[in-house]
């Protein structure tokens, strides 16, 4: 099993700077083996007790639309607001919501992890950093695939809960390549090999 561009594992892990993405990221790693990724079945939450809280779906409702299908208390708690059902993009400009989006829709398409991180802002202009990875998993009882994710604060987020969330800042927005065996292709819609491609940094410095 190979990164793209020769990184092993633990060097596509080194992308992630939280540590319960890592987690996340290699607990799906175990799942998928050799193939593309996982079935949504397969993943077992007793093994992801401890970032239970973090943990969100993400899934497609429409051009550049992207709902959470479920999201965990913590991930509530720092977007102040149940988020169930809500938009995943909320609070990001427009520019960045099409950089986030752009990277969703490859990560889906391509079947590949996604990694975004941005800034939480307070109306009180207290910032929390924040990291979200974003996994591919195939759910077969819909027929479709969904980002399972995991959402992570590197501040305490104390100081946010204080004040309200005023707006989402983006700091980067790429992928993780990951390669699988042949018997695994991705394919278009017409059935054809699909060539990866590379997304590169996007949103503010």
């Amino acid at each position: 099993m190979h990164v793209k561009d020769q990184y092993d594992i633990d060097q596509a892990g080194a992308q992630l700077l939280h540590a319960g993405s890592r987690q996340l990221f290699r607990y799906w790693e175990s799942l998928r083996a050799e193939r593309a990724c996982p079935e949504r079945s397969e993943f077992q939450l007793a093994k992801m007790v401890d970032i239970l809280p973090n943990l969100a779906i993400i899934e497609q409702s429409g051009a550049k639309t992207w709902n959470f299908r479920l999201a965990g208390t913590a991930v509530c708690d720092l977007l102040q607001q149940p988020m169930t059902g809500k938009d995943a993009l909320g609070g990001f400009d427009s520019f960045e919501r099409d950089v986030v989006s752009k990277t969703f829709e490859i990560a889906i398409g391509r079947l590949q992890p996604c990694l975004v991180r941005m800034r939480l802002v307070s109306t009180s202009e207290s910032i929390v950093p924040v990291e979200f990875i974003g996994l591919p998993v195939r759910d077969t009882t819909a027929s479709k695939v969904r980002l399972f994710g995991g959402m992570f604060a590197f501040d305490d987020s104390a100081s946010l809960a204080r004040t309200m969330l005023f707006r989402r800042e983006l700091v980067s927005s790429r992928l993780i390549w990951t390669e699988h065996e042949n018997g695994d292709l991705l394919l278009d819609k017409v059935g054809r090999k699909v060539t990866p491609f590379r997304v590169i940094d996007g949103g503010r410095a």
